[in-house]
């Protein structure tokens, strides 16, 4: 069976809110074996919403809308359905003794306009709502079923896991989607591409690249009757993309690069500690993310400034007054000073330029994006150079995924000498 969304608001369209609930319905469809091929953002406009879900039935067995079923004027879901389906609204009786009964249960009178969450089309019936007042609908004609389901998060999951899950489950859709995800840093998408070419080019499992910040996702995806069925298709491919692109792939699943750091120092019996400049503390909330991270990461410095280099820091005034802030030697004098005050095995250090504007200082000006990474471990300190692009936030978060794939490297490469 195919399915098609149909967000409505004009809200969606101007971007004041972010659309989690068409999200949280696409894991849905793959969870019920469900075929999920468009989705569509409409504003809160009758014939535009009208044409959207003759659009989607024309090309979907399963439409379902989500918003649109307040008791408002721009809540038109119910008669679009209605005119969509070229169907009338009546009220619904059940509806209307349960909204009296809510409204009354609170002390409320009820206004006409209140009465419109009982109107439903003919060929459809009302989903119970037990976090609102607004019910769900479920219509069916010429063998296809349209849902409309409400907007609030806390309304709309419960109805969807809920009522809507059973009703779909009835109908048989097919084979849910399994999926196992593998984590890979190091690697461009495009070197992924060429080296995985033939993997990604079969129709089952399927492979399915997705970049992130300083890494890349790659989901192996079957139909499958269980679990079980599902695993005995995606080991063997997952066996081979991890001989392909070797230590690249650094976990499976939800396990982030942060946490298997962690993980690493902990059973090494190893510590870290941070200073930062640029990133302001963006590195260790990454570490302090992670469940258990005190056992190895007892400090972190925020030393914006060249005074807080040199005071907190250690880092010389003569490095600041020849090099500057944002240099290879003092990113190097940073990481050294936090490791030399808290006696931690390793120290990452961060210093560079985020903001739009060339940083004037000597000797030269040093352009944005311009960053440097220095680690110091209980071998030595090195220190890489980062040429990054984009707005201040994504230097900046870039910056740290940088930092934390070099700390990874140097982990996998501890046991050989380190340049100095």
């Amino acid at each position: 069976m195919r399915a098609e969304i149909i967000s409505i608001g004009t809200e969606l369209l101007l971007g004041q809110i972010t659309d989690t609930n068409a999200a949280d319905l696409g894991v849905f469809f793959a969870q019920v074996g469900v075929e999920h091929t468009h989705r569509q953002t409409v504003g809160d406009n009758l014939p535009r919403i009208v044409d959207a879900i003759q659009l989607a039935l024309s090309r979907s067995d399963l439409v379902f809308t989500i918003g649109g079923l307040g008791p408002t004027p721009d809540d038109l879901t119910r008669q679009a359905i209605a005119q969509a389906l070229d169907d009338k609204l009546i009220r619904d009786p059940a509806t209307v003794d349960f909204l009296n009964e809510q409204y009354g249960k609170r002390g409320l009178k009820m206004s006409e306009s209140q009465f419109l969450q009982a109107d439903r089309p003919t060929c459809g019936v009302p989903i119970e709502n037990r976090n609102g007042t607004a019910p769900g609908l479920h219509c069916t004609t010429d063998y296809k079923h349209v849902f409309a389901l409400p907007g609030p998060k806390n309304e709309f999951n419960p109805m969807l896991n809920g009522p809507i899950k059973a009703i779909i489950e009835s109908l048989n859709p097919g084979l849910p989607i399994f999926s196992k995800t593998l984590r890979v840093c190091g690697v461009s998408e495009a070197n992924i591409g060429e080296q995985l070419a033939e993997l990604m080019a079969s129709n089952d499992p399927t492979v399915a690249p997705y970049a992130k910040t300083g890494e890349v996702h790659l989901r192996i995806s079957t139909r499958a009757l269980t679990q079980s069925e599902a695993d005995t298709k995606l080991q063997p491919i997952s066996e081979k993309i991890k001989s392909q692109l070797g230590t690249a792939v650094y976990a499976e699943g939800d396990e982030t690069l942060e946490s298997w750091i962690i993980k690493t120092l902990t059973e090494n019996k190893q510590t870290i500690t941070t200073a930062e400049s640029c990133t302001g503390g963006l590195l260790a909330g990454r570490f302090t993310s992670v469940n258990g991270s005190s056992k190895v990461f007892g400090t972190g410095y925020v030393t914006y400034s060249a005074e807080a280099k040199h005071q907190r820091l250690g880092v010389q005034e003569w490095t600041l007054l020849q090099h500057g802030t944002v240099s290879e030697e003092t990113a190097k004098e940073m990481a050294l000073g936090a490791r030399g005050r808290t006696g931690s095995h390793y120290t990452i250090s961060i210093t560079g330029v985020a903001g739009a504007e060339p940083l004037e200082e000597p000797p030269h000006p040093k352009p944005s994006g311009l960053v440097y990474i220095g680690i110091a471990s209980p071998k030595a300190i090195e220190v890489h150079t980062l040429k990054l692009r984009g707005n201040r936030q994504m230097i900046r978060d870039r910056a740290v995924s940088f930092a934390l794939i070099k700390f990874r490297d140097l982990l996998l490469n501890q046991t050989s000498p380190l340049k100095v």
